[in-house]
């Protein structure tokens, strides 16, 4: 659980930092799976992970990696942030983890600013109203290397969860920016050291300054949402149901359809 003075300052900045929140040696355990990696493809699984690219700087991903074996799956809810969690998604909130995935980003590669809290989008909220939390987002980030000056550190505007208004370099949707993070004016970059978890509320204007050191900046990246984002009762429309359906009705229904894995 977080302290007072923490919780404080969460609400006030939108973020907050878990020193040493896993430890060396499952730093390095992923650190030496991700070496043995092997050449990944945008759009290709590897085993029962998919390759994916919001961009074409933002690096590679490997999402939903918690199916890449148990050193992943110890990370959904490990004691150093879930207690964080579960206080901050709200009072009652079971979180549900709505993306799992393993960002690789070397020289050259950043993610412009996104989100903020003039975003009118049901996921994010300012976070603390009337006596009691209700972050509807919460993104974890797990350093798997140091991130200091050059390494494309996330950037925040501490403090925009809260606006109104869009950063005046952010158009008024939120989406993501053209340019690097660092070029936005008072966004600051948040250093980690490996094993260090950054949690922000996602309404929070954030994104990633470029990369100029070389090799590879690696992180896990988490969100949790409140259960209410899945299907009350867990039901699953039958095969049947979703062949009768028109576009727009699937869409109601089951708005993300599975993505099978692959045989292999």
């Amino acid at each position: 659980m977080p302290s007072p003075t923490e919780e404080y300052l969460f609400d006030l900045r939108g973020y907050t930092i878990v020193e040493q929140a896993i430890d060396a040696e499952h730093v390095r355990a992923i650190n030496d799976c991700i070496d043995a990696l092997p050449k990944l493809e945008s759009g290709a699984w590897h085993d029962r992970t998919y390759v994916h690219t919001y961009g074409v700087k933002d690096g590679t991903n490997l999402q939903d990696i918690i199916e890449g074996g148990e050193i992943f799956e110890r990370l959904i809810d490990h004691p150093a942030w879930i207690g964080r969690v579960r206080h901050f998604l709200g009072s009652g909130q079971r979180p549900f983890l709505n993306e799992g995935f393993l960002n690789i980003r070397e020289a050259g590669g950043y993610i412009g600013v996104h989100s903020g809290g003039h975003v009118v989008d049901s996921r994010v909220r300012a976070g603390h109203d009337r006596g009691g939390w209700c972050c509807c987002m919460l993104s974890l980030m797990v350093a798997l290397t140091d991130v200091g000056p050059g390494d494309g550190a996330t950037v925040v505007v501490p403090g925009s969860h809260k606006s109104h208004l869009p950063h005046p370099q952010q158009d008024a949707s939120g989406g993501i920016s053209d340019g690097a993070g660092q070029l936005v004016d008072e966004a600051m970059e948040v250093h980690l050291k490996a094993g260090d978890a950054l949690v922000i509320n996602d309404a929070l204007c954030h994104g990633a300054s470029e990369r100029t050191n070389s090799g590879e900046r690696r992180m896990v990246i988490f969100r949790y949402v409140p259960e209410i984002y899945r299907h009350r009762f867990g039901y699953e429309p039958s095969d049947e149901l979703m062949s009768r359906l028109t576009p727009a009705r699937r869409e109601i229904v089951f708005p993300n359809v599975p993505r099978r894995r692959s045989a292999g």
